[in-house]
């Protein structure tokens, strides 16, 4: 199967790729299906250090909730990895494949079935199937779905400051590898993470992928900060820091000196949006359809986004496969992708613009709720981890309650009603609304 990839981008390295992705076990799952072994296990050496807790403090740095984050080999288990080493990775000798400076405008169909992408520069090529994983502002979108809502929810800025050899002097232990939350009259005032990599990602490249060079990325702390100013919105990175600063004078000094220290040319404003469900197009256009937040933007509250669109690319790449080999039609295939990802990705984009990390609630229609079962489906995959409480006792074992509206059965083990317990997922099955979990060997609290 011939593709061919244009991105807007003049190069790899033409603009700030942002920070950190934290990738769940689904998001490794779909990597690892997606890339050949070495480039994965590459993704694996080069990503960035497990946080050993997750903290929520006041503005002085006293914390209200401190869980220790449970250790994992980082690999199939999920793991963070800075942006611009990803993208490096993912486009690693695909040379010939990807053609940069390839801005879309627009499609047309040919009148045989095929489908034609035309460029700002001119140019067009003509395809059987048209994908936009073009982002949240996608171009496809808009000419395939005028209809299509994105809320948007609040701006946030986003900034980091290097680690030096000095920094982790003065930076207090609470703030280091931790995900830290800072809160103010219960809004969040500040948060960070710690971004340090397992490996250095030139050593590494030279042992997994000799030839590929990776750009070098010393260890840095991100941090996020409000952005309730409306006119700042396209204000340049020096305004910006200035404004970080602003924001935290009544926190910590160790805040304050963190964003002082700060990469400013590194800082930049995010609007976090969430996009409303959308009716499928497959009968109106089956030869065009879309990938990751071209279609399901959500907010990065539940860190879902990227493990969702990877889990895109991989259902597509299946769908297509199996095309391929005759096992169903081409139409089937792309209308079997758009059904799973329409279903899945709004369900994850609704539990990401309700959770606590979201500014404020949304309430979608009620003719596009979402039940519990679809958003527990969309945002976990079995080997997660989750707390359930037992519930009740059965012959194999015990009923347990994971979330609202998500009841299960723990199997092999008959710990006491009312017992909590860190329960390790076996199976989900969504059509039958069924839930399977075996025990971790740890008690949380009864």
């Amino acid at each position: 199967m011939g593709v061919a990839v244009y991105e807007r981008d003049t190069s790899a390295t033409f603009r700030s790729q942002g920070y950190r992705i934290s990738l769940k076990a689904s998001g490794a799952d779909a990597l690892h299906d997606c890339l050949p072994s070495n480039l994965f296990d590459l993704c694996v050496a080069t990503s960035i250090r497990q946080a050993t807790r997750m903290v929520f403090m006041d503005p002085q740095l006293n914390p209200g909730f401190d869980k220790p984050t449970p250790p994992a080999d980082s690999g199939m288990n999920g793991f963070g990895v800075n942006r611009l080493t990803l993208r490096e990775i993912l486009l690693a000798d695909l040379a010939d494949t990807v053609r940069f400076g390839a801005t879309f405008e627009r499609f047309e169909q040919t009148g045989d079935g095929r489908v034609r992408a035309w460029f700002a520069d001119g140019t067009s090529t003509v395809a059987d199937l048209l994908v936009g994983a073009d982002g949240t502002h996608s171009a496809v979108r808009a000419q395939l779905i005028p209809d299509a809502i994105v809320d948007e929810l609040h701006w946030v800025i986003y900034g980091k400051t290097p680690i030096t050899d000095t920094t982790l002097e003065w930076v207090p232990d609470i703030l280091v590898d931790a995900f830290a939350r800072v809160t103010r009259d219960s809004e969040q005032a500040f948060a960070m993470a710690t971004c340090r990599t397992r490996e250095p990602v030139s050593r590494a490249a030279a042992r997994l992928a000799p030839g590929l060079r990776l750009t070098d990325i010393p260890g840095y702390f991100q941090w996020i900060t409000p952005l309730a100013d409306a006119s700042l919105h396209s204000a340049d990175a020096a305004v910006l820091h200035r404004h970080a600063a602003d924001q935290v004078r009544d926190l910590h000094a160790a805040i304050g000196r963190l964003i002082a220290e700060a990469d400013i040319a590194a800082t930049f404003p995010v609007c976090v949006a969430s996009a409303w469900p959308v009716d499928p197009w497959h009968d109106r256009v089956p030869n065009v359809t879309l990938l990751g937040d071209a279609v399901h933007t959500m907010s990065p509250g539940r860190g879902d986004g990227a493990n969702i669109a990877l889990h895109d690319a991989s259902i597509l790449r299946d769908a297509l496969a199996r095309a391929t080999a005759g096992k169903l039609s081409f139409a089937d295939a792309i209308a079997e992708y758009e059904t799973q990802t329409l279903r899945y990705g709004f369900a994850a984009a609704a539990a990401s613009r309700d959770s606590p990390f979201t500014s404020r609630s949304f309430s979608p229609p009620a003719s596009t709720a979402l039940s519990c079962w679809d958003q527990f489906a969309a945002t976990h995959t079995a080997g997660d981890i989750v707390e359930a409480t037992v519930t009740g006792h059965l012959p194999i074992g015990a009923f347990v309650h994971v979330t609202d509206g998500v009841d299960g059965i723990l199997i092999g083990a008959h710990p006491a009603p009312g017992s909590r317990l860190a329960v390790r997922i076996k199976d989900i099955d969504l059509d039958k609304r069924r839930l399977s979990v075996v025990t971790t060997g740890h008690d949380t609290h009864a």
